[in-house]
């Protein structure tokens, strides 16, 4: 019953503080051109035809706020661990862009009021290197940080084959042991790149930003998940094999489309799922969209944030010894201590409540333990409640790192390459 007040009350502030705050964000997010399901890459140039980016990316992004606010963005130039570059050359502040197209969320909308969207490079900000970056939102009234998030610039001066093996690793919960060795094989084609300067893969699975895997010559700031190995051995070809090897296949995602007004309309009040989800042990029902949210077709008037109660039934197998988490393509597959659900024992579910945006979702539940000090979730995993299966076709993004020498050196991207274990390419 406490916990039950507890989250109502939850709800409610976060209703209010909609309304009382100066500029608070709802979400942001990040994609390739126009397309929602692009990765946010921008090709900076390009000799052939069909590379993995596009010529922009665009940055979008939901606030609550009492007018349409004053905002600007910098973007950040970062080495290949997301760690910001120490380069004056590359990290100009003055690289920076106050031109937002915005759009007013419809009337009865309380939980986010403005929308606006950015689009990289533009007329007041350019991407000259190539490498990771960072968006940051600021309030200019008080030079506060609003939100950010991530894209990339890739200087396409190398090829990419990626190929993918079945292999084993050892779960913490008894599902399936199966797992993916990906070899990703960068070979020079411009014939002006040093292979020694070639140090670091990161390895995505596609719209999922904030958990890279790295196979690398040089990071010592970073480790991959436990059991994931690596190794990078040179190629007789001016290039590189980078290997990662023991990641665990996880499941295809499952879907919330609350584009359908007859299931999830918006009543002011949190609308239930219709019916609970269950453990899966690694079926699936239904193909994915790859991680993406898509929200094509939504009309402006019902274009908003609805507030659903999500249902998880633990059974077969009963409750979790550990905290369970929502994660998916609304909240940047990265859920914090607001995405945790409660067990409600008179109901014998998992609860959570929280406000969606209107549209196609994609989502997986995971277990882990809430470090109450630092609000820090220890050991994620998708086990318990997905399984485990390689049937599952989730894409993967690779970019590859190299050590460019002008402007004082930076980690440069020259190759990118997305397959999924199905294609192997």
């Amino acid at each position: 019953m406490i916990r039950l007040i507890a989250a109502v009350l939850f709800f409610l502030s976060i209703s209010t503080y909609a309304q009382d705050g100066d500029v608070t964000l709802r979400m942001i997010r990040s994609y390739g051109a126009n397309d929602e399901r692009l990765p946010p890459i921008v090709v900076l140039k390009s000799s052939e035809a069909n590379e993995v980016g596009s010529e922009f990316v665009t940055v979008e992004f939901d606030v609550a706020s009492h007018s349409i606010p004053n905002v600007y963005a910098r973007i950040t130039h970062c080495k290949a661990d997301w760690q910001p570059s120490d380069n004056g050359f590359l990290n100009d502040v003055t690289n920076r862009t106050s031109i937002v197209d915005w759009s007013i969320a419809p009337e009865r909308s309380k939980y986010y009021r403005y929308r606006g969207k950015m689009v990289f490079p533009n007329p007041q900000t350019s991407i000259r290197f190539s490498g990771n970056w960072k968006v940051t939102l600021y309030d200019l009234s008080n030079d506060s940080i609003i939100g950010e998030t991530k894209i990339f610039a890739v200087d396409v001066r190398a090829s990419m084959r990626m190929s993918f093996m079945t292999d084993f690793y050892q779960p913490r919960f008894q599902v399936s042991s199966i797992a993916y060795t990906i070899e990703s094989g960068v070979t020079d084609r411009s014939n002006s790149l040093l292979s020694t300067n070639l140090h670091t893969l990161a390895l995505y699975r596609n719209h999922r930003w904030y958990e890279p895997f790295y196979a690398s010559e040089t990071l010592t700031s970073v480790r991959n998940p436990q059991g994931v190995g690596s190794f990078v051995v040179g190629m007789p070809q001016s290039g590189k094999v980078f290997r990662l090897e023991r990641m665990p296949a996880q499941n295809e995602y499952r879907i919330l489309d609350l584009t359908d007004m007859a299931r999830y309309p918006f009543v002011g009040a949190p609308v239930r799922m219709p019916l609970s989800d269950m453990r899966r042990n690694g079926t699936f029902f239904e193909r994915a969209d790859d991680g993406a949210m898509t929200s094509q077709g939504i009309v402006g008037a019902n274009d908003e944030f609805v507030p659903v109660e999500i249902l998880l039934d633990p059974n077969p197998g009963g409750v979790s010894r550990e905290d369970v988490f929502v994660a998916g393509s609304f909240n940047n597959w990265t859920p914090d201590k607001s995405w945790m659900m409660w067990y409600d024992e008179s109901l014998n579910l998992y609860r959570l409540r929280q406000w969606l945006r209107r549209g196609r979702h994609n989502y997986l539940y995971a277990t882990g333990r809430l470090n109450a000090d630092t609000d820090e979730i220890m050991d994620l995993s998708f086990e318990e409640f997905e399984g485990n299966t390689a049937s599952a076709n989730n894409s993967f993004v690779a970019f590859a790192y190299y050590k460019e020498l002008d402007y004082g050196g930076y980690d440069g991207i020259v190759a990118v390459g997305s397959s999924t274990m199905y294609l192997g390419r």
